[in-house]
Order: structure tokens, then sequence, then C-alpha cells
């Protein structure tokens, strides 16, 4: 039985980065991108802004050649700073977590916002598909 998680917990992290850094067509899809990234929840649901002590919570990733080589929680876009940053509430970043929202449609959309090197970011899409896929498999 496959464990569970709260989505934006440090174990849901560790168990979304130990899958994006074993899936072979996120490391193929993102074999170019060098730079860190921030995602961040916010609107968070009451019981979680009481479990995370927060209004928001996400995470730093220091992704590098289609491997994430470390990262760190974050309760505001600003604690860590990254050329790139997506940020959007809860519920929104919840459907991409688990596959049901496509991460590029919801930025075009405007279900997440960008802060930072949108182009880029877009002319990455085949990482972000990945990204989806391997997020709908962690906890």
């Amino acid at each position: 039985m496959k464990k569970k998680f709260v989505l934006g917990s440090r174990g849901w992290v560790e168990a979304f980065v130990n899958v994006l850094n074993s899936d072979p067509e996120y490391q193929s899809a993102a074999k170019d991108w060098e730079d860190p990234i921030v995602i961040l929840m916010t609107g968070l649901p009451p019981k979680l802004r009481e479990y995370f002590q927060s209004d928001a919570v996400g995470c730093w990733f220091d992704l590098y050649h289609g491997r994430c080589r470390s990262f760190e929680l974050v309760k505001s876009i600003d604690e860590k700073p990254a050329p790139i940053v997506l940020y959007g509430m809860y519920e929104n970043m919840k459907k991409i977590a688990m596959g049901k929202v496509n991460p590029t449609i919801a930025v075009v959309t405007g279900q997440v916002k960008v802060k930072g090197n949108m182009a880029k970011l877009l002319s990455n899409a085949g990482a972000s598909s990945s990204l989806k896929r391997v997020g709908g498999n962690c906890g």
C-alpha cells in the first residue's frame, strides 16, 4: 500500500523528489533545465493552515539537468530566491499534483501565476507535463 502524505509536507516533497529523480521521462524532458524553481500554495484550507502554521506552503527546488539536487520548504515566494516562481491556490495546485490538470494549461488559464521567465517555463512544457505525471504518483 502506498503511503499517503499531506500535499506540501516534507514527507510529500521527499516522495515527490524521489519519484522525480527516478523518472527517465522527466529526466529527458528537463535535460537542459538549470534553474531553481519555487512552487507555493496559497489559500490553504483551515485545517492545513493549522497543520502548517501558515497561510501558504511551498518548496524551493534545485532543478538541474533533469534531477532535483536539493530542496527547502518555504512559506513565501521571497523566502528563498529563484528565477521562476509558480504560485496558486491550494485547490488548483492539488489538482496539478494529482494529475488532473496540466501545469501548462493551469498557467495559461491563470489558475497558477508565474513570477519570472514565463517564456523559459513554457518552452519547457514537456518537463512540466512530466512533473504532473510524477506528482500524481506521489502520496
